[in-house]
């Protein structure tokens, strides 16, 4: 397992080892050694006292919270004019680009 470790000078603590991913794994020592050392022993303590467990679950709402407003536009008059306004706009997007 490979873990990225934040370690931070602080001058009243020495150093502060923050183990990225993990929010409540942090860790101090008086040398970078040694709050490296102290994040090791805390790992190898956390595993052997615990489990990670993968979860599975069914969300409640099956529909996407934007399939509300699919095709809500499509009556309306000035639909097609809108649509060319944003292809017009984005052709003049894509030249700019490309120069």
């Amino acid at each position: 397992m490979t873990l990225n470790v934040l370690i931070q000078s602080n001058p009243e603590k020495g150093f502060i080892a923050a183990v990225l991913g993990w929010p409540d794994f942090v860790v101090e020592g008086k040398t970078k050694e040694e709050a490296l050392e102290n994040v090791k022993t805390e790992l190898a303590h956390r595993l052997a006292t615990s489990e990670i467990v993968s979860l599975q679950f069914e969300p409640t709402n099956h529909e996407h919270p934007w399939m509300k407003f699919a095709g809500m536009w499509k009556d309306d008059p000035m639909f097609e004019e809108v649509l060319e306004d944003i292809k017009a706009y984005r052709e003049e997007i894509d030249k700019e680009w490309k120069q």
